[in-house]
């Protein structure tokens, strides 16, 4: 009983519970290794890592000190406590008990950081190579030194090898490759065995010696294996439905992808559709017999042929000057459309949007061999400019892409994202089709992998470009990761108020002030301190010195963060400034943060921009707030690394480093403009402990503002880095109280969030890509019209 009681209390984060339930079960049977690691777990979640190092001692007492989940804990501890030299060891000490051990992610996935650097060159053993995933449809990882060979069996036989020749820059810095060492190899056909099942092995065929990570589990994740094996939709076509245009510019793929490609356009379910294919100087005779033969076969395919070629922008534009369809989409010559994709793109197209974008799965060299679902949000201008996250699959009506003259053909990278900018500048309205309707194929013989530096270039002009004639003065510059832009906009040097509220720890507190003053500019930021009775001597004596450059206001009564706030507001705020919500275990790290938060809610349309937030070990604490994730409301990408191979981890899409839309950010670091705050009447005093930051964002994004969290502004938040309970849990009152005001969104979803996505944080593995869940719309960058009027649309659109 008590052994489940403390799993239970694990599983909902509640880990003093979880501890005390695991001590009182040890006390009855001391011997349980495997319970003295969990234990450990709880003590180290909880912050007691002396008290955790301790249950790890007791567990390998018993278990001995070669356990290789012991030693993987171990090393995890040592890593928090900051004796890398231990950490390494002891994770490597896993590695040689099992070569299966987490404990290769937590070494490998930093390659090219100093401590992998260090350990690569300091142990005697190292390994051949590594299955990193396999996951989707091919598994992918490196062989040390100078590459080779890897091959893969199944029960004993081999089915197939793979060259490790793709580049692995990560792993050269780190001393274990020469440059390249990367594999990839097609699980496309596997079927499981009789006796052994999906297990598959990878060796180095030189020395036969297996990979980390051999034996893995090749069956695809559940939902993965439902969405491949669907049953494919009925959709009736009536006559006189409007008929969308795929445009297909074609020049020498591979005949058997070209084949394929002409294949899942003619398996449509909606007949209503037309394929202009555009032979843009084909010299390979395979390929313009497939073009012939498809356009001889069915009359909704039409064939022209250019001589020379135009180059894929000439080529589409002549594609769109001979389409007769009322809506126009496109599609690459090499890549497949799932058999919806007509008829769902132009359901959302009945809404009467100026654009639309769905989903996408990004394959390997075979289209069935799945590499990344791209599950997006609605749409979020900011989000596009940081990172232009969809670029298939695209419609729009004809008639628009004609007005704005199609692709600019004088640019040689980037024209399809330039397109798009000009469409995105007379759109009202943008619907997202929350479906994977499109697979591309992503080989080392594509431009973008071949021109990375001049796709960069042309993007980012394409992008200033698109600002100038919106007559913004927001200008972009190359972002943290590849195909990301940090756009920066003008501050006007308005003063900040920054509230900290606080309680004693008058450590924590000067941390967070000390940060601050070192990180902005001098008489930039008005400190107010709410001193919520602090009672702790150091702390009064700490606050008695700032009192001669803070404002220090007393505030009396239980807690409520919400009153506190709104009356240093109501006291001490001036019209025209800044507001910055800020809690006091943050700590500054670089200059110009304040003035990025400011310039960003200096724009009339923003309403609150929030900051990306790191435990201290450097794991993601905040990244922007998704409604209903975990329930009612929930960080997104909680725990994920900051970095990865000596770089900043971009995340899903780009999330984590991009500047994007959210419905929600906390207040832990938080501004906006006064006007605003007070436009919406400053927070919820309801709401006293959980969620008033959630209920500020919603009613500012109510109110028609955008709420952003900015991927460039990255602060550390010492709150302990435990997987307690959210404030649906520690706060029921609040919670009940947000369901309450916001039943109608959380029953809807989320429009920052994919809904075929996990509302579980911790399983994210549970999407639900079968689910057939309406479009959504969102205002763009041309909207004439009020939030208001864009709800009554997309309620008519639904009925």
């Amino acid at each position: 009983m008590l052994r489940r009681t403390a799993d239970a209390a694990r599983d909902r984060g509640d880990w003093r519970e979880a501890v005390f339930a695991y001590r009182g079960y040890l006390t009855r049977r001391p011997s349980d290794g495997r319970i003295w690691i969990q234990l450990g777990h709880a003590l180290k979640e909880g912050d007691d890592l002396a008290g955790a190092a301790d249950a790890y001692a007791r567990a390998g007492a018993v278990l001995g000190e070669t356990d290789a989940d012991l030693l993987l804990s171990q090393g995890r501890l040592a890593r928090l406590r900051g004796d890398e030299a231990t950490a390494v060891a002891r994770l490597v000490a896993s590695l040689r008990q099992d070569r299966n051990s987490p404990a290769a992610a937590d070494l490998f996935d930093e390659a090219g950081s100093p401590g992998f650097a260090r350990w690569a060159v300091s142990h005697d053993w190292r390994p051949v190579g590594r299955v990193e995933h396999a996951a989707t449809g091919a598994a992918v990882g490196w062989l040390a030194g100078a590459g080779g060979t890897v091959e893969f069996r199944q029960a004993g036989c081999v089915i197939g090898t793979a060259a490790a020749d793709l580049p692995r820059p990560d792993l050269a810095r780190a001393g274990l490759t020469d440059g390249a060492g990367g594999f990839s190899f097609s699980l496309s056909g596997l079927r499981p065995h009789p006796e052994t099942g999906w297990s598959v092995e990878a060796v180095s065929q030189t020395t036969g010696e297996p990979l980390l990570g051999s034996p893995f589990d090749a069956a695809p994740p559940l939902a993965v294996q439902a969405w491949l094996s669907r049953p494919t939709p009925a959709v009736a076509t009536n006559p006189g439905d409007p008929v969308l245009s795929l445009i297909m510019p074609v020049h020498d793929p591979r005949p058997e992808w070209l084949a394929e490609a002409l294949a899942s356009v003619a398996a449509q379910t909606s007949s209503a559709w037309e394929l202009v294919c555009i032979d843009d100087g084909s010299s390979d005779p395979e390929v313009r017999a497939l073009l012939a033969v498809a356009a001889a076969r069915d009359a909704r395919v039409r064939l022209t042929t250019l001589s020379p070629g135009r180059g894929v922008a000439g080529a589409t534009n002549a594609g769109l000057a001979e389409a007769t369809g009322d809506w126009v989409a496109f599609m690459d010559h090499d890549d497949v459309l799932e058999p919806e994709a007509v008829a769902r793109l132009m359901e959302a197209a009945a809404l009467g949007p100026d654009l639309v974008y769905s989903d996408e799965v990004l394959t390997h060299e075979e289209a069935d061999a799945l590499k990344h679902f791209a599950l997006r949000p609605a749409f979020s201008h900011d989000y596009y400019l940081s990172h232009p996250y969809f670029v298939h699959m695209v419609a729009a009506p004809l008639a628009a892409v004609r007005a704005v003259e199609g692709l600019d053909e004088t640019l040689p990278i980037s024209a399809d994202v330039d397109l798009i900018l000009r469409l995105l500048e007379r759109s009202r309205t943008v619907a997202h089709v929350p479906a994977v309707l499109y697979r591309w194929r992503t080989h080392s013989g594509s431009e973008g992998h071949r021109a990375r530096d001049q796709v960069t270039a042309a993007t980012q002009a394409a992008i200033n470009a698109h600002l100038a004639r919106l007559g913004s003065s927001g200008r972009a510059s190359p972002g943290a990761t590849f195909n990301t832009f940090r756009i920066d906009w003008p501050d006007d040097g308005a003063e900040v108020l920054a509230i900290i509220p606080t309680r004693n720890r008058g450590d924590l507190l000067r941390q967070c002030v000390e940060s601050l003053e070192r990180t902005t500019p001098t008489g930039r930021v008005r400190l107010l301190v709410i001193d919520h009775e602090s009672d702790d001597a150091d702390t009064r004596a700490y606050l008695a010195e700032l009192a001669s450059r803070a404002i220090i206001m007393p505030y009396e009564g239980p807690f409520n963060f919400a009153r506190m706030n709104n009356e240093a507001v109501r006291r001490h705020a001036r019209p025209g400034q800044r507001l910055l919500f800020l809690n006091n275990d943050i700590e500054a790290l670089d200059a110009g943060w304040i003035e990025r938060l400011a310039s960003l809610v200096a724009r009339p349309e923003v309403g609150v921009a929030g900051a990306t937030l790191l435990y201290p070990d450097r794991r993601i604490q905040h990244a922007g707030v998704v409604l209903g994730l975990g329930g009612y409301a929930e960080h997104i990408h909680k725990f994920a690394p900051f970095e990865r191979g000596g770089a900043r981890n971009s995340g899903p899409d780009c999330s984590l480093v991009a500047t994007r839309e959210f419905s929600a950010v906390t207040a832990a670091c938080m501004m906006m403009r006064h006007d605003v705050f007070e436009a919406v009447g400053g927070f919820d005093e309801t709401f006293e402990v959980g969620f008033n930051d959630t209920d500020l964002c919603l009613r500012v994004g109510a109110a028609g503002y955008r709420v952003l969290n900015d991927g460039q502004t990255v602060l550390l938040h010492h709150e302990s880095a435990t997987r307690r309970g959210t404030d649906q849990v520690r706060h029921p009152e609040d919670a009940a109280r947000l369901q309450a005001r916001w039943g109608e969104m959380l029953t809807a979803g989320d429009p920052f969030y994919n809904p075929l996505m996990s509302m579980d944080p911790a399983a994210p593995e549970q999407t639900r890509l079968c689910e057939t869940t309406s479009p959504r719309l969102r205002l763009g960058p041309g909207a004439a019209w009020s939030v208001g009027e864009l709800e009554r649309k997309q309620g008519e659109g639904r009925r």
